[in-house]
């Protein structure tokens, strides 16, 4: 099954949304309070089999006057839930473009629409409907178990035990033997109980110590039913899963999750909605890392097999997950205030994106992003921006919710695009050898993207150097020469300025004046003009190193190209 619109109103923090969901494997980011989570408690509200209690704080603004409504349209679906034995005469369509009608044609996906409404009296109603049906079908939580929906949120550890409700006493069927038994061990506790011979329970537990280890759970010996003795007595909830002899339930929050979803899927036997809130929680990473890819090869070889595919949809805050959930699946979250209407974007610019992902992911997790365009200027930024806090009562820009992005060269203008298109306020910083196309200008413009660049055709690098006194000329060729070898910084300088020597290029550069016939602006140009082909401050540490200097040179001449630039971009991060 999968869900192919999800409508929410009056519930939580959300007023109104309608996402149309076009993916198998969504992967939901967005800033705190934006409402990931709720859309996952939502989703499972309407599909999930067991009952909802709800209470005033889960209406909009904590008014019951505000009735919640959520539905779901589902596709993928099952033969069971097609017959008209059960749900045949509420199928809809879903049409190739994303659109819903009552009435199926041709080529339409057949689908069913739940809806869950809760009003005053704070009693779920769950129906099935359609408009061609004039009067909606109240559902169980027998028919809402068809739709397969799992959810993983914090931990679960019902499912850990052959428990009413849980997942095991599903996966095993009969369990009169095992009820038998347990009247005996409550006579001779654990000694005679040997809940290890009962086929049934034997089978189960070794069925979900797989599943577990598919996910990547570390299993220690191996899984096996075992008996929990309780204040409450001996039930079929005092049966669990022991790993080596010691239940479950003891092990890490990590492994417990993992195990807890494993079982949960291996439940569904047609395409499972799995529901996931922040994955990385509890878990290192290359466990994220192998969790998601499992989950994506469980869809893949669904896909192979022509089966039913099912939908994972997740939340993180983590960027390896991120990173490793890929462009194609990421839906950024955004909540308007003060209307509280809520949407979720897909980026219709893969390429950009992805570049982003591999170079710096957490910045999808910023509310504004500013994206420079390579190495130089991301290191150059995160020197200079340790000058403003104390222009700002203590506060760091990330602080005010913005983080830096490499744009990867001339990808730089496509990804600020690519963000602003999400959703995310976004400026470009650039240097300004390259000029931008004036159609490139103007979606900058359209797009309301702010684009700070030094202008007259100058490079980071001949901005810098252009703007620096004397002093901090030195003090930046010292630097280099630090990092890149004193011999070697200066046998790239003297062959380009005629009348300096190996041994005069080691004098302080205001003396260089003395030696040949250049103005000190002109001796600036070709510093500059060196430095950029030798890549003197191309890597992040290197433009973060000069970082001090650079703020120096502002402060002594706020009327640069260079101060004019950084200004402009330390007001836009703290507007």
């Amino acid at each position: 099954m999968q869900i192919r619109q999800l409508k929410i109103q009056n519930f939580r923090g959300i007023s109104s949304m309608t996402w149309s969901l076009q993916d198998a494997f969504c992967c939901l980011i967005g800033a705190g309070d934006s409402g990931k989570s709720t859309i996952l408690d939502a989703a499972e509200a309407v599909l999930n089999s067991r009952w909802f209690s709800f209470s005033e704080s889960d209406f909009l603004a904590c008014d019951t006057g505000n009735t919640i409504e959520i539905e779901a349209t589902v596709g993928e679906l099952s033969r069971a839930l097609k017959s008209d034995e059960r749900f045949g005469l509420y199928i809809r369509g879903w049409t190739a473009a994303g659109e819903l009608r009552d009435e199926p044609e041709g080529d339409d996906e057949p689908v069913l629409t739940v809806r869950l409404t809760v009003d005053a009296t704070l009693e779920p109603v769950w129906e099935m409907v359609c408009d061609r049906v004039e009067t909606p079908r109240t559902i169980s939580n027998r028919d809402r178990a068809l739709f397969g929906l799992v959810r993983l949120a914090g931990d679960d550890a019902r499912h850990l035990a052959w428990g009413q409700g849980s997942v095991l006493s599903r996966l095993t069927g009969d369990n009169k033997e095992a009820a038998t038994r347990l009247a005996e061990a409550y006579r001779a506790a654990r000694d005679s109980a040997k809940l290890g011979q009962i086929e049934s329970l034997a089978r189960t537990a070794t069925a979900a110590e797989g599943f577990a280890m598919g996910l990547g759970a570390y299993v220690e010996g191996h899984y096996e039913p075992g008996l929990e003795l309780g204040r409450s007595g001996l039930s079929s909830g005092s049966i669990a899963l022991h790993d080596d002899g010691v239940p479950l339930r003891l092990a890490g929050l990590g492994t417990r999750r993992l195990a807890t979803l494993a079982i949960q899927r291996s439940a569904i036997s047609e395409g499972a909605i799995i529901l996931v809130d922040e994955i990385e929680h509890g878990l290192e990473p290359h466990r994220i890392i192998g969790a998601i890819s499992q989950l994506k090869a469980n869809q893949n070889a669904a896909s192979a097999a022509n089966t039913p595919v099912g939908q994972v949809l997740l939340t993180t805050h983590s960027d390896i997950a991120l990173a490793e959930c890929g462009a194609q699946s990421l839906h950024v979250i955004k909540t308007s205030r003060p209307d509280r209407v809520t949407s979720a974007r897909k980026t219709e610019a893969p390429i950009p994106v992805a570049a982003l992902m591999r170079f710096t992911p957490r910045a999808f997790f910023a509310k504004r992003i500013l994206v420079c365009e390579g190495m130089t200027e991301v290191g150059l930024l995160l020197g200079v921006r340790e000058q403003w806090p104390s222009r700002h009562h203590g506060k760091p820009i990330e602080q005010m919710g913005v983080a830096l992005a490499d744009g990867n060269g001339a990808q730089a203008p496509a990804l600020a695009l690519a963000l602003a298109a999400l959703g995310y306020p976004t400026a470009l910083f650039m240097d300004s050898d390259v000029p931008l196309p004036p159609p490139t200008t103007a979606s900058l413009s359209a797009a309301r993207v702010a684009v700070f660049e030094y202008g007259s055709m100058l490079n980071t690098e001949q901005a810098i150097f252009s703007a620096a006194r004397n002093p901090r000329v030195q003090e930046l060729l010292d630097v280099a020469r630090d990092n890149h070898g004193y011999e070697q910084v200066n046998d790239a300088l003297f062959p380009h300025i005629s009348g300096l020597s190996q041994a005069t290029v080691k004098e302080d550069f205001q003396n260089w004046g003395h030696h040949c016939e250049l103005t000190a602006a002109e001796a600036k140009t070709i510093v500059g003009n060196v430095a950029k082909n030798k890549k003197w401050f191309k890597e992040q540490r290197y433009g973060r190193q000069i970082g001090d200097i650079v703020w120096n040179i502002i402060e002594e001449d706020p009327q640069t190209p260079l101060a004019i630039a950084l200004l402009g971009l330390e007001e836009w991060a703290y507007a």
